[in-house]
């Protein structure tokens, strides 16, 4: 009777231990496949944007740059940020974050965008992700502003006026599954 006893729990424990080696493969399967095509999606996208920055034009308070953009795989809306950064990271893009935006009283400094004529809608978001969903930033809230659906160009002007030793980057961001993943960036 014992014998019998020991052999159903350990049948019993073995199948437990099976459905649970299971069920945790399951999950981390269906998270490896939902990164992939975070990725997958988010690298399609970078590989059909195209930037496009004019000359710099004087104007009283700085100067003003066109940025064109356009996606030849992707019809839809883009969302970027702008903002200075030390010149010295400008061949550095291993360190392409807001962490190193210029800021005063702990507020990044943004230039003036529009696109046409009209300033664009924004959000904010407090995490941001590289194309390989590593994490790009995470802290305070950060403008993100969006494109029109990318179906023809979009002219996006900036009025720019950075401090001495900074120059100006602009991020291109694709929502995808509700992160926020960089899909092409243009110094200026």
């Amino acid at each position: 009777m014992e014998n019998s006893v020991s052999s159903f729990i350990l049948v019993i424990a073995t199948l437990l231990i099976g459905l649970v080696a299971i069920g945790l493969s399951a999950v981390f399967a269906s998270n490896q496949y939902n990164v992939s095509t975070i990725q997958n999606q988010a690298q399609n996208i970078a590989n059909g944007l195209y930037i496009s920055v004019s000359n710099p034009a004087n104007v009283a308070s700085g100067y003003t740059v066109f940025i064109t953009i356009k996606d030849f795989s992707y019809q839809g809306q883009l969302y970027f940020t702008a903002f200075y950064v030390p010149s010295v990271y400008e061949n550095d893009t291993s360190q392409l974050s807001p962490n190193l935006a210029y800021t005063i009283n702990n507020e990044i400094i943004y230039p003036q965008i529009k696109i046409g004529n009209v300033i664009p809608s924004n959000i904010t978001t407090r995490m941001l992700y590289y194309t390989n969903l590593n994490l790009m930033y995470q802290g305070n809230p950060i403008v993100l502003w969006k494109t029109p659906s990318l179906n023809i160009p979009v002219e996006i002007s900036l009025i720019l006026s950075p401090p001495q030793g900074y120059s100006t980057i602009v991020i291109f961001f694709a929502n995808i599954q509700n992160k926020y993943v960089e899909v092409g960036y243009e110094w200026i």
